[in-house]
């Protein structure tokens, strides 16, 4: 598989989660923050494609202004910047959130991979360097594949790296009207 550097997941829990549903280890483009996210699309990726994965932080970056809502769903968001070839998926309210919905929706129990049920033990954990390698977390993910919302991320993710500049508003809110 060729590296993914155009996925930039702003910390380590995204990083793990996207690399383990599409991607590969290592493929991923990680920084640390959405600032940090949305300063190298600025910057490194300025004339090119790149997809941009962060919280819905109080206080999201100044360039998110830029970007226009394309679809929704309860936990993801997809952002396009209104003239270059950005994308932003936002996850809300953070992805520890969105991963324990998604285990409590598909049933799956992260105690079963030594991981904690609540929120802020849970959040502990991603927030670890380690995390973004964690064979627990891998395995939790594998588990929630066939989740909807992380369906949606996977198909979400796959879309956009294999249409890059010619993704589709239509199609891409195509993938999340599945949801419904």
């Amino acid at each position: 598989m060729t590296r993914a550097d155009f996925i930039i997941p702003e910390c380590f829990i995204d990083t793990n989660l996207v690399e383990t549903l599409v991607f590969g280890q290592g493929m991923c483009n990680h920084q640390k923050g959405c600032n940090q996210v949305t300063r190298i699309m600025q910057t490194k990726f300025a004339d090119r494609f790149a997809v941009g994965i962060i919280d819905a932080d109080k206080r999201m970056p100044g360039y998110t202004t830029e970007f226009n809502v394309v679809a929704t769903s309860s936990h993801l968001s997809l952002l396009r910047h209104k003239i270059k070839p950005h994308f932003i998926v936002k996850i809300s309210p953070a992805c520890d959130g969105f991963i324990l919905d998604c285990a409590a929706r598909s049933g799956v129990n992260p105690e079963k991979f030594n991981l904690p049920t609540q929120l802020k033990p849970f959040t502990t954990q991603t927030k670890n360097v380690l995390s973004s390698r964690d064979a627990r977390f891998k395995s939790l993910f594998n588990s929630l594949a066939e989740d909807p919302e992380m369906d949606l991320m996977k198909s979400l993710l796959s879309y956009l790296a294999e249409r890059s500049y010619s993704a589709s508003d239509v199609d891409i809110t195509n993938l999340f009207n599945k949801l419904i």
